[in-house]
């Protein structure tokens, strides 16, 4: 059976010592986990537009992406999901809820206190590596 291949772009938006997370809606896919912005990239886009266009239509706020962070893909049901990080930097906006339950600022080490979908734990350990 060939898998259909989703590529999509995530924003890890640091600000000083803290990330910016959002929390997925109830009826999403791993709902009600917590995540890293970012979504599917469009076609004819790059992963970097994709982050930063997701990022303001998710939560209403500007970013700059800084470098790749890290890349994986992902076997769920009939398709692969492959996950492009970039580390950002935010520039502005208050971060609002827009397409998700919940927005927050949180430092490294309180990351581990939030349920985060099964592929986030490589990059988390990966951020603590390098920030701490």
């Amino acid at each position: 059976m060939k898998r259909s291949v989703i590529p999509c772009g995530v924003a890890i938006i640091r600000r000083g010592r803290e990330f910016l997370i959002s929390q997925r809606k109830d009826d999403d896919t791993f709902g009600s986990f917590w995540e890293f912005p970012g979504g599917k990239r469009n076609p004819g886009e790059t992963f970097e537009q994709c982050v930063v266009r997701e990022t303001r239509e998710e939560l209403g706020v500007e970013i700059k992406v800084v470098e790749k962070f890290d890349e994986m893909r992902k076997k769920y049901h009939d398709r692969v999901i492959w996950l492009n990080f970039y580390l950002c930097s935010f520039l502005s906006g208050n971060p609002q809820p827009i397409e998700c339950q919940k927005v927050l600022w949180t430092d490294l080490e309180s990351l581990k206190d939030f349920k985060f979908p099964p592929a986030n734990d490589v990059i988390i350990e990966k951020l603590r590596k390098r920030f701490l």
